[in-house]
């Protein structure tokens, strides 16, 4: 049977992932309480990262198996210092309680704003919304697992979804999840031809699935391939139009002059009457909306259904 600890585990993802675990011994910390994870595990923890209790820590220390590392921070309105909180430090401080002699293997669910992180960090451009801290936080967490991998030989893999949806994204309050709920009330939706990457929701537990019941390669293999990075993305990638016709059913698509101008107009007439928090438009939401997220053929990441053995 195989030893589990999964942090962040009363999340979005977390709740669907531990539907689909089965014959597996499963320990988990969230600061969040939730009875039916609670009630699924061996051991579960409600503790925030940066502040363990010396239960959690001395079970961490002594816990043999793999790690499932769900937890992170993500808002509209979130600053700087809560991204590296919540991000970076209680990423830091988790890593730093387990005895990587023990972990057999350690998967860190990322996701593809890592990829636009690390273009922020490494271009130098400047930091204009709490999205872009998240972004390089999440570049940043990252890098800080791949390095105690690289320093432990604990073998790594990294898996980056897009944007996760399923039938609950909706109640969950993401991003594709809000697309869903305007579409479905209004029944129309502009034209947007954008293209964005989506992740549903069971590819992404399909393929830390995969993973946690590949059996324990050679030592010498894992030296080789430590790190391992994926991209967990729907195919094929669509434009914003297309999701909402084939994915949302949307019945009309109507064609409208300059609505990017007119989004951003809006969002700061919202802004300056103090509405943001009634209606989820800001300038930021709408230069992300027309942001492309096709990220295939990213260099250093591959799509794990494609990879050869």
């Amino acid at each position: 049977m195989n030893n589990i600890f999964i942090t962040g585990s009363c999340g979005y993802v977390g709740k669907a992932l531990f539907s689909e675990l089965k014959s597996i011994n499963l320990s988990s910390l969230d600061r969040d309480y939730d009875d039916y994870i609670s009630r699924k595990c061996h051991k579960f923890f409600c503790d925030d990262l940066n502040a363990m209790s010396p239960e959690a820590k001395d079970f961490l220390s002594n816990f043999t198996g793999s790690i499932i590392h769900l937890a992170a921070a993500r808002s509209d309105d979130f600053s700087e210092k809560t991204y590296n909180i919540d991000n970076l430090k209680a990423t830091e401080n988790f890593i730093k309680k387990l005895n990587p002699k023990k972990i057999k293997l350690f998967i860190h669910i990322g996701s593809v704003a890592a990829i636009d992180g690390e273009i922020i960090e490494q271009t130098g451009n400047a930091v204009s919304c709490a999205d872009d801290w998240y972004r390089i936080t999440k570049y940043q967490q990252q890098k800080l697992i791949e390095s105690w991998s690289i320093a432990n030989n604990v073998p790594l893999v990294i898996l980056a979804p897009s944007a996760i949806h399923d039938s609950n994204a909706r109640d969950n309050l993401t991003n594709i999840g809000r697309l869903e709920k305007a579409v479905s009330f209004f029944k129309i939706m502009p034209e947007i031809n954008v293209l964005k990457s989506l992740t549903t929701m069971s590819n992404l537990i399909s393929a830390i699935k995969y993973f946690i019941d590949t059996k324990e390669e050679s030592t010498e293999h894992k030296k080789i391939n430590l790190i391992r990075r994926y991209l967990v993305l729907d195919k094929p990638v669509m434009t914003i139009t297309e999701i909402c016709k084939k994915k949302f059913k949307a019945k009309l698509v109507v064609k409208i002059p300059k609505l990017k101008s007119l989004l951003l107009l809006l969002a700061s007439l919202i802004n300056f009457i103090g509405l943001q928090k009634k209606i989820p438009l800001s300038k930021d939401r709408v230069m992300k909306l027309y942001k492309s997220t096709d990220y295939n053929n990213i260099k250093g990441y591959k799509e794990w259904l494609n990879e050869k053995n």
